[in-house]
């Protein structure tokens, strides 16, 4: 029976709503000519999405303050450099389970209300995979996501204003459509500036 659904599966078309985001999330990354781990990552993710995974639809969610923010992030990002992109995503949002971390350290009382992330594609995604993960995340203004770290390579690209650091380096703002790149295991952050952070991101798992 498993190899059956496994055949199955290989010739089941992808929900398009989630086809058309994830073309339109590698158009914007590669129309930034990424240097070579970021093509070499996000490449290895598409090659991986060649194999589809089993669509799980709407999620269950909880309320989240941070998504208040929401519409605002969304409106922000689509009348910039990833409009196609931010649409894309609109598109996919209400169907979307966003959860908060607690496990981060944060000295921000304010730190569960105020961030949120939701993955799309991977273990808790709208498509179900455990070789990849594909997600977004959303910071209310003027707020950090404190340092943390994991095993896979990851790749942002921002839909919004905001700023990225590694280790103990200096905070980086690569600007709407701006690409980042956090090698394995690297020590990194983000945050917010006077509007709300708004990024997708994706590891190869």
């Amino acid at each position: 029976m498993l190899q059956i659904n496994n055949e199955l599966r290989k010739i089941m078309p992808r929900n398009d709503d989630l086809e058309f985001f994830l073309n339109e999330l590698k158009i914007s990354i590669f129309k930034r000519k990424p240097d070579e781990k970021i093509r070499s990552a996000t490449g290895l993710v598409y090659e991986r999405l060649k194999n589809i995974g089993a669509y799980k639809g709407a999620l269950s969610s909880h309320e989240v303050p941070v998504t208040a923010w929401l519409d605002k992030a969304i409106k922000t990002a689509k009348s910039g450099p990833v409009g196609r992109l931010a649409e894309a995503l609109e598109v996919l949002t209400p169907k979307l389970s966003w959860q908060t971390r607690s496990d981060r350290h944060s000295n921000d009382p304010n730190w569960l209300k105020s961030h949120a992330n939701a993955v799309i594609v991977g273990d808790m995604g709208l498509e179900y995979r455990t070789d990849i993960r594909i997600g977004v995340s959303l910071l209310a203004p003027n707020t950090v996501y404190p340092n943390h770290q994991h095993p896979p390579e990851e790749v942002y690209i921002a839909l919004s204003d905001g700023c990225w650091r590694q280790n103990n380096g200096e905070w980086q703002s690569p600007g709407p459509g701006g690409l980042i790149y956090n090698r394995p295991n690297i020590i990194h952050a983000m945050k917010s500036s006077n509007d709300p952070l708004f990024a997708i991101w994706m590891l190869p798992l």
